[in-house]
């Protein structure tokens, strides 16, 4: 039997409208001894079947099925459990890649057994205009530059957290024991995967030409309710800053870069409870319990009102320039 060389996997929920075109993309890899673990989440669309269908075409995809509804991170390690090759790739069922990408990513660990292997992603935007990161060279993406950007990116559209555009080494994420969180209770669980892998001094490389198409698709989870919000993003923050102090990685930059996160995403805290919360009351109680949260206070105090991040309408910016006015003069 032929060795695997990358165990591709796919968490799939109701995304027909895009996953043959996702399935497509990665039988067609130039890189051929690969392995299709695809796990459907309980779809209540025609997923599912499609897979089957796919799976009788090229016996390199097999197909599972959750029992019960479990989300993206835990279907995630349900794959990495399953995976057999030399190296682990992600890949969402409405994203697609080239098809030379892996051949690609593999062909950089030829010389040196690296533990990560990255490349670029491309944005797809729905007016049909694609968008490619502009990263700086290589020889500049150390350790510490993924560390910070993981923490709060500076380069436009750049998604340091994304398992999608990487390789990993199947037998480094088994020597630490590493999965991903459930999304669910633990707020952006692939920034903590991704910080904890390079957290760990992994040997990598970061390839600068880009090969993975995140198709982005308006009007999604961003403009949904989200249920303990505020909760669980503390949650993540405080294993993750306790992550890099006991690697003796948390300097000043890191720190710098946490109070940035926290202060770009205290305005989507404030939209999640004044716009998504669909409860009068909810809505009331929320803000109260972000305003008076002196974690959240206190940061704001070293920002200005230009910092506040852009909105797409006016009454987001509303809401914004509202809270942070609140947060900056009228909160001890």
């Amino acid at each position: 039997m032929e060795e695997i060389i990358i165990s591709v996997i796919i968490p799939v929920y109701n995304s027909h409208t895009f996953l043959k075109r996702c399935l497509e993309s990665i039988i067609s890899q130039t890189l051929a001894s690969i392995e299709i673990i695809c796990i459907d989440d309980c779809s209540t669309d025609n997923s599912y079947n499609i897979l089957t269908e796919y799976s009788k075409k090229d016996n390199r995809i097999k197909v599972f099925k959750n029992s019960k509804n479990i989300g993206q991170g835990l279907t995630r390690n349900r794959g990495i459990d399953l995976a057999k090759g030399e190296y682990i790739a992600f890949v969402d069922s409405d994203d697609w890649i080239e098809s030379n990408m892996y051949e690609s990513l593999y062909g950089q660990t030829i010389n040196k057994k690296y533990d990560l292997v990255c490349c670029n992603l491309i944005y797809d935007f729905p007016n049909g205009v694609s968008e490619v990161i502009v990263m700086p060279s290589s020889e500049k993406i150390t350790q510490n530059f993924m560390i910070n950007e993981g923490i709060s990116p500076t380069i436009k559209l750049f998604s340091p957290n994304s398992p999608c555009d990487k390789i990993y080494k199947r037998d480094y994420i088994k020597k630490l024991n590493l999965r991903f969180k459930s999304e669910r209770v633990f707020l952006y669980e692939d920034k903590l995967f991704n910080l904890t892998f390079f957290s760990s001094n992994p040997s990598f490389c970061f390839l600068t030409k880009s090969f993975y198409h995140y198709v982005v698709r308006y009007g999604s989870t961003m403009t949904s309710y989200r249920p303990n919000f505020k909760e669980r993003y503390f949650e993540m923050d405080e294993k993750i800053k306790n992550l890099l102090l006991e690697n003796n990685l948390l300097t000043d930059e890191s720190k710098q870069r946490f109070s940035k996160s926290l202060f770009e995403i205290t305005f989507a805290f404030c939209l999640n409870a004044l716009v998504y919360n669909k409860s009068i009351k909810g809505k009331i109680v929320e803000f109260w319990n972000i305003m008076n949260d002196s974690r959240i206070s206190t940061n704001v105090k070293f920002f200005s009102l230009q910092d506040v991040p852009p909105s797409t309408s006016s009454i987001n910016g509303f809401v914004k320039s509202f809270c942070f006015l609140i947060l900056k003069y009228l909160r001890k």
